[in-house]
Parts: C-alpha cells; structure tokens; sequence
C-alpha cells in the first residue's frame, strides 16, 4: 500500500491513506482507548484531534466547548493549530454554527469560508473544505468538532457523523469522570474536617477509613487501619456509661454491621491525658438495600453535656445544703427563743442568738444574691453605677476589712503613687476584690501572705491578688471561672460555697471593658489579675 506524507508543523501527526474500513476501525479503537484508559478531558480531546487528522485525512482539526453565552476552541491540532487555537464565538453567530449546534452537520466548501469570520477566516484562501460536526449527547449540546480536510478528501457525511458521535460519547464519560472526582474531592474535604469522629468499617469489620478527628483520639491508642472491631475496642477501652467494658457484639459498629441503624447510643472512651470523653454513638450500614457491605459510625463528643449535668445536679444538691445549714440554725434558735418566751423569760445567751441567727440570714441573703448576679451575668445584664474613683483607696480599704476577718494571714498592699482614676461601680469593684481576697484566705495556709498590687499601664490598669497557698493544677485553671465550678483541696476534698464567685467577679470585671485571668503552678501558690481601662487615656486618645 503506498503512503504519501504530507505537509508537516508542530502539533500534527503524519497522515497516510489506508481503505476505509481500516480507518473506521482504527476510528472507533482509538476513541475507546481513550475512554478506557481514563485520562483527563483535555488529552482525549486531543488524542480524537489527531486520531481525525487521520481518519477525515485532515490538516488540522479542532474542538469547541461552551463556555457561558461562547463557544471556545479548546484543543487544536495540524498545520493550522496555533492560528485556532484559543479562538471563540457568540453561540449561534454563525450560520454555521448555529446550525451545528441545533445538531445538523455543515460542511463548508473554500469558496463559503468567510476571511472575516473570527474562527473559519484563518482559513480562507487555504483551498481547504471545513466540516463542522455536532457533538450532543441526547438533547444537550457538548460542543463541536471542526476539521479542515484536504481537497482530495472523499466526505462521507454518514461516516463523519458517527465517529463525532464516538466522540461525543467519549467527552461526556471524560466529563463524568471530572465531576465524579470534583465531587470526591469535596466529599473528601467534607469527611476530613468533620469536627465529629467518623469511622468506617468493610463488611468483615476491618477499619478501612478514619478521619482527621478520629484519628485525633485514636493514634495515641495504636488503632490502626486494618483492625478488626475487637482491637479497636480493646486498644481504645470503650465502655459504657457505667464504665463497663464493651463487647464487640454491644458496640453500635457491631449492630450496623448487623443491619441495624443506631441513634444516641452512648459509650464513653478514657484518654491517656485529661478526662474521659462521653460520646453520643450514630451508627448505620453501608451498601444497598438488603445488602450490608460495611457500616459508618460517627462519635459526637457529648463530654460538655455530660459535664454540665453533674454540674446541675451538684448544684442542686449544693445549694440545698447551703441554704439548709442556716436555715436550721436561724429556726433552731428562733423555736427556742419562741420556748423560752412562753415560759417568761428571757436567757442569758440572747444577744449571741440573735447574732447568730443575723449572721445566718445574711449568708442566705448572700447566697440568694449570688445566683441573681450569676443569672444576671449569663444573660449580659449585670447592672453598673460608675463614676470616678480612687481605684488604690479602694484596694486598701478592703484589704483593711479583709486582714481584720483574717487574723492567721498577713496581708500587704503595693499601689505605685499617682494611680490615674478609673471610671467604675466602686461597689461592684469592691465585691471583687472581697472575693479574691477571700480565695486566697481560703486557699493558702496561715501565717502566710496575701498581697494585693496594682500597676499602671499605657492604656489600662491592673490590679492582682496573690497568695503563697498550694496552687492550681492545670485542669482546674481551665474551668476555673465556670460557673458553680469548685477546685478541691489536697486529698480530693471540694471546697464549701456554691462556686459562683469567679465567675461574678470576671463578669464584672468585663462589664467593666477589662479582662481577668489568673497564673498559678502547683506548690507555688496563685496571682489572680484583673484589668480596667485607664479613662484618661479614653481622653488622650
């Protein structure tokens, strides 16, 4: 068989002549390796440009893709590729492209080429016909096929239609699988930034995937992907709400296996580092229905409600307590005094009864006022009366009241001279500062110090407390300020009150515009600090 070379530039392939049905095979292979061997859209389109290079006995050829309102060449191959490549038209400028793109085939003779149309102009006086194919899948337009073909060529116009057929089939897979992907990578995204643990097991109970969060609470346990069911609960000690050691078959990963789905199941998963995490269990199969082939399981970290729980139900049982105590003392004696009365007279001892009954009702007046505060600053309506005030005068005045209550602790004041006035509610400010005096009374054992300090800086002041007691551990400074959050004393024991004090004292100290945060290690005693804004440098700025 001869074959004759033609004109070569860059980005053709030769062109040899061969029977036709050589060329339609060769046609609808090359199409189908291209799909087949999955490649992006961009290299089947150019691999089907220069199969028809080949196969149309073509000098160049092209294919057009929408683009919003345009069509845009998005691969060209042959001799003139550079000159289209890049090109783009008005959908339906043309004549002829309008008619491919209502799906009809247009097949331009060089003396119909137009040297002003902005795509088939670069071919005019090249004595070359120009087809132009559609490219549709069903009703949708895909884009279209152009190729310039030699003058010698033999158009079959039934033949031409086909092989853009097999190449419209093979952008629309190219096209799926781009989708396909796009929507894999954001369902990817999606599963690795879950905040919630997400496991997922195959139907023998292998772990086949995890994501970041999972992985999170799971590494420092040594599970892996490739364990069973059995060596996730063994290696992380799932257990129940009870603290019991789940069974495989207990496990909500087990039952979706099984078939089943489950909601708010509980189990709870101990960490080597800080506390025992509670987790709310959704599980589910995996695969159609009637056919398990696998099961999806999320953990939602329920360890704050949880916490919040024992929180609500200690400060029942707190505050039940609290309000009991001196109600018993103020009724005790108030039924004996009644007693004593109705026999006519009065007892000895009656001055110190009624104090006592005084002192009582005023801890029951504070501890009702205490729960107002606390509810006023949960909903952001604590209520100031500011002024301008002598921030150092304060402090020493209530460090007097404070050292005379505590008679077992020193107590020293270091205020700098010329403390700029802060404008404040002088009450509330005294208020927090009782409680932090107060706390490291509480705190620190006697004969030791207690200072109170205060420091000018540009824009605010800062007033600390300090005291030589035991300490804070870690895990307590973090939940220091929450309401009715009580640290314990060494050997476990929870300090009395209804913890309420931080948390009132740093909401007003932020109603203030301040801040308070506290440094404490263990064994090295703790500095409580609190901020206001300076009102002079309000003015200066």
């Amino acid at each position: 068989m001869d074959e004759a070379p033609t004109r070569q530039a860059e980005g053709t392939v030769s062109r040899v002549h061969r029977p036709r049905e050589d060329l339609e095979l060769l046609a609808v292979r090359e199409v189908l390796r291209a799909t087949a061997t999955a490649l992006p859209l961009d290299e089947i389109l150019s691999v089907i440009a220069n199969m028809t290079i080949i196969v149309f006995d073509s000098t160049t050829s092209w294919f057009m893709l929408p683009e919003d309102a345009r069509l845009r060449v998005a691969v060209a191959r042959g001799e003139l590729a550079d000159r289209v490549a890049g090109k783009a038209c008005a959908r339906g400028e043309t004549r002829a492209t309008a008619a491919v793109e209502e799906g009809r085939p247009v097949v331009l003779q060089p003396s119909e080429i137009d040297p002003a149309d902005a795509l088939l102009g670069v071919f005019a006086g090249e004595g070359e016909p120009v087809v132009l194919l559609p490219l549709r899948s069903g009703e949708r337009m895909l884009g279209l096929l152009g190729s310039a073909v030699t003058p010698e060529a033999s158009l079959d116009i039934s033949f031409l239609v086909t092989a853009a057929q097999e190449a419209a089939t093979a952008i629309e897979t190219a096209q799926l699988r781009e989708e396909t992907r796009t929507w894999r990578q954001r369902l990817d995204a999606v599963f690795t930034h879950m905040a919630e643990p997400v496991l997922v097991f195959d139907v023998a109970g292998r772990l086949v995937l995890m994501n970041r969060a999972a992985e999170e609470l799971l590494t420092p346990k040594n599970v892996r992907l490739g364990d069973t069911v059995a060596d996730v609960l063994t290696k992380a000690g799932l257990t129940d709400a009870r603290g019991r050691r789940l069974t495989p078959e207990e496990t909500g990963i087990f039952r979706a296996l099984r078939g089943e789905r489950i909601d708010n199941l509980e189990e709870d998963l101990p960490l080597p580092a800080g506390p025992t995490r509670h987790l709310l269990v959704s599980a589910a199969p995996l695969g159609a229905p009637g056919r398990v082939e696998g099961a999806v399981v999320v953990w939602r970290d329920i360890t704050y409600i949880k916490e919040l729980e024992r929180m609500r139900a200690e400060f029942l049982s707190m505050v039940s307590h609290e309000l009991r105590s001196p109600l018993t003392s103020i009724l005790g004696y108030a039924q004996l005094m009644q007693r004593e009365l109705a026999k006519g007279g009065l007892p000895a001892d009656l001055g110190a009864r009624l104090q006592t009954i005084v002192d009582q009702s005023k801890r029951v007046n504070r501890l009702v006022a205490d729960l107002l505060d606390a509810s006023r600053a949960e909903a952001g309506r604590l209520a100031l009366k500011t002024s301008e005030i002598d921030l150092g005068e304060i402090i020493r005045r209530t460090v007097a009241d404070v050292s005379a209550l505590a008679p077992d602790h020193r107590f020293r004041v270091e205020i700098p001279p010329d403390v700029p006035r802060v404008r404040a509610d002088p009450d509330r400010l005294e208020q927090v500062l009782r409680n932090l005096l107060g706390n490291a009374v509480k705190f620190s054992p006697p004969d030791t110090l207690v200072t109170a300090g205060l420091r000018v800086e540009p824009q605010r002041v800062v007033v600390w407390i300090s005291d030589q007691g035991r300490g804070i551990a870690k895990e307590d400074i973090e939940t220091l300020f929450i309401p009715f959050h009580r640290v314990h004393e060494a050997g476990g024991r929870e300090v009395k009150g209804i913890g309420l004090g931080l948390f009132i004292s740093r909401s007003i100290v932020e109603a203030h515009g301040g801040d308070m945060w506290v440094e404490s290690e263990l064994g090295k005693g703790s500095t409580f600090y609190f901020s206001l804004p300076r009102d002079d440098a309000q003015r200066r700025t």
